[in-house]
């Protein structure tokens, strides 16, 4: 029979532990020391292809601890508002519809302006007539009609009735304009043309005051105009200088990049547009005793 082949010294069967007292075989020589052999290739020294070893990256730097990190918005609070580009400054409010860059003027036009203010008169001397029919002096008007004769104004009117009809229009007028525009900043006409009278400064309501010095200057202009007239060839000379003032404070309209009449100079007024989106300053509460507000 065959003899089962010798086995080497310290084989063991795969399913049996080796036993404590058997040890490994020990090499006889250790491996010596020297270059490596020609086949094998030098341990790694860096990027392939290249003669330097390559340094390792370094770590990015700690920041500056005395320059913290930009402090993030906390979570669930609203951003804080900035002002963007081309914006009124807080406080101030744009003139202009929502949503758009707003309107590049807000006063009134000149065409506005002399829709109003020819509104205002019709109503005006509409409610002055009845003041000052009674000091016509119709006999004499028609005397002179029959017989060819000229009338001067003393032989025409009754001059003391006609001065007390005249001050009852201008006291009309002044309380016409100046209540109507201290409490709404519009008279019918200019609620008919869109516009109201607001503070020069600010676009604010008019105080009482502002509001009597403005119509003030344009009543006493017409009362002077109106009463001169009747004082013979020296009293029409100053009416007509009078009158010339009164056209000249009614045209400054017209080169005026604000559209400021002479009475909105001297009472610090101007008219502008009173569009449905505008703010309206006279929509406000009413405080008590204060006579801006009544």
């Amino acid at each position: 029979m065959n003899q089962p082949p010798e086995q080497p010294q310290g084989w063991h069967p795969p399913d049996e532990p080796p036993k404590q007292d058997e040890t490994p075989p020990r090499s006889e020589a250790p491996p010596e020391s020297g270059p490596a052999p020609a086949d094998r290739p030098p341990p790694y020294q860096g990027h392939y292809g290249s003669g330097q070893a390559q340094p390792l990256p370094a770590y990015p730097q700690q920041p500056n601890p005395e320059q913290p990190y930009p402090q993030q918005q906390p979570y669930g609070q609203p951003p804080s508002p900035q002002q963007p580009y081309g914006q009124q400054p807080y406080g101030q409010q744009p003139y202009g519809p929502p949503g758009y860059g707003g309107a590049p003027d807000p006063h009134a036009g000149r065409g506005a302006r002399f829709g109003a203010g020819l509104l205002d008169r019709v109503i005006l001397v509409a409610a002055s007539i009845p003041f000052v029919l009674p000091a016509v002096r119709w006999d004499r008007i028609q005397d002179a009609a029959d017989s060819g004769e000229t009338l001067d104004t003393a032989d025409m009117y009754n001059i003391p009735l006609l001065f007390a009809g005249y001050a009852i229009a201008f006291v009309l007028e002044f309380a016409y304009y100046t209540i109507q525009h201290a409490r709404w900043g519009r008279t019918p006409g200019k609620r008919a043309a869109s516009v109201r009278v607001v503070r020069a400064s600010d676009h604010g309501a008019v105080s009482w005051g502002q509001a009597a010095m403005r119509q003030g200057f344009v009543s006493v202009l017409t009362a002077a105009s109106s009463f001169l007239g009747l004082l013979g060839p020296a009293g029409s000379l100053l009416s007509l200088l009078v009158g010339i003032v009164w056209l000249l404070d009614h045209a400054w309209i017209l080169w005026d990049p604000r559209r400021q009449a002479l009475h909105d100079k001297v009472a610090g007024t101007v008219v502008v547009k009173a569009v449905s989106w505008a703010p309206d300053p006279y929509a406000r509460s009413r405080v008590p005793g204060d006579p801006g507000n009544l």
